[in-house]
């Protein structure tokens, strides 16, 4: 149920509406500014609201927290496409406070499906348990973005209108609402499920340290300890570093294929469910590729196959280029994702997986924030080819710092 929750939420959201609202933003006549600032909103909301969701899971339940997040990011996804209706002043506020309304709702349901799987699993079946989870999200996302690339063209045909009109997508993004609806459905039954699993795991490891710096790949061994602050710095600053990558790409790769390629929407949106689909291999295969790696090495595999991505992107400037790098970033966060998120929960005793999970988030969204601002205004001034070399070079950095999180993990 867990798992079927994350596919739900992240093919209505991640696949289906971040696909479409940035090519709907060009549509109502905005720039690469706008949509790159309307991403940093979207991710500096969702760090605001990290440890908020963090905390709400530890006062109010995490059953509770999630519902009330699923409830947040549906009416959030249901905003944007009423801006068509506003006058033309009134619709950038409006797009903000819909990305800031989604964001919060996201982060609530997003910490707490980690947090919630942390607690339905043990040291051993961990990182097994997040690929599954990834696997699952990125089939949504690959369905989500698939339909998300045929809605406007069918939806402008029955219309009798061109893509280059703003109410086909506005129509598309209506649609999400329903697959944010029906998120609703698996995250009542899976929080029923994990019930007072938390804190019975919790009454059973006893009092002791906070955090426990094992690896779920040391199957087997004693947990090492160690105190909190560097690893879990080191982590953040990882995540910060991979999602700047993973924001030069996928905020702007759409943009880009569109508005300098006149790439089809139905195009863009079946490679980018093939960068889904690969995702989700990735992903799978990451529990066998992780029996001899620990999981800072997985996390720096995924970091150099982001670096030879995005250079790709930068330095083949054709349609070929764009798409070949997308699916290539796409695949290689199945690695990432699921070795970042089982290391930090090995980190956490059971009562602070919430507050870890919102902290780690709040790093990956500002990293994603931060390239979201700084890369619209790189490609209004030097290109788009330039925003691709700059997430290189953030890769670079998830790469070094994945391999002190290896040496951590070995030691």
């Amino acid at each position: 149920m867990l798992c079927l929750a994350s596919a739900l939420g992240s093919g209505s959201h991640l696949g289906m509406h971040q696909l479409l609202s940035a090519l709907y933003v060009l549509r109502l006549g905005f720039g690469a500014e706008t949509v790159g600032t309307l991403s940093a909103t979207g991710a500096l909301s969702f760090s605001a609201a990290c440890l908020l969701g963090g905390v709400l899971g530890v006062r109010l339940g995490s059953q509770r927290t999630t519902i009330l997040g699923v409830i947040i990011f549906t009416v959030g996804m249901g905003m944007s496409p009423l801006a068509t209706l506003l006058a033309p002043a009134l619709r950038l506020p409006w797009l903000v406070a819909g990305q800031i309304v989604l964001s919060v709702g996201w982060v609530m349901l997003k910490v707490r499906l980690i947090a919630s799987m942390a607690a339905a699993t043990d040291l051993h079946n961990r990182g097994p348990a997040y690929a599954l989870r990834e696997t699952f999200a990125s089939v949504g996302m690959l369905v989500g973005s698939a339909v998300g690339g045929l809605l406007p063209g069918l939806v402008a045909s029955l219309l009798g209108r061109t893509t280059d009109d703003p109410v086909p997508y506005a129509l598309s993004l209506a649609v999400t609402v329903l697959g944010g609806a029906l998120t609703m459905v698996p995250v009542i039954l899976g929080g029923r499920a994990t019930a007072g699993e938390v804190s019975a795991e919790a009454a059973a490891q006893g009092p002791g340290v906070a955090v426990a710096a094992s690896d779920p790949s040391a199957a087997g061994e004693a947990p090492a300890r160690f105190r909190l602050e560097p690893i879990l710095l080191i982590l953040l600053a990882c995540g910060f570093a991979t999602n700047a990558a993973h924001a030069a790409c996928k905020t702007f790769a759409t943009v880009y294929m569109d508005t300098v390629h006149g790439v089809p929407t139905s195009v863009i949106g079946t490679v980018t469910s093939i960068g889904m689909g690969v995702t989700a291999v990735a992903a799978l295969s990451s529990s066998r590729l992780a029996r001899r790696r620990n999981s800072g090495q997985m996390m720096m595999l995924g970091g150099a196959g982001m670096v030879a991505s995005l250079l790709l992107m930068s330095l083949v400037q054709a349609p070929l280029g764009a798409m070949a790098g997308l699916v290539g970033v796409y695949g290689v966060l199945g690695l990432w994702r699921p070795a970042y998120q089982s290391l930090q929960m090995s980190l956490a005793r059971p009562e602070y997986r919430s507050l870890v999970s919102g902290a780690s988030s709040m790093g990956m969204s500002l990293g994603f924030g931060a390239m979201g601002y700084v890369g619209g205004h790189i490609a209004a001034a030097s290109g788009y080819q330039a925003v691709f070399l700059a997430g290189a070079g953030a890769a670079v950095v998830s790469v070094a710092l994945g391999a002190a999180l290896a040496r951590r993990s070995a030691s």
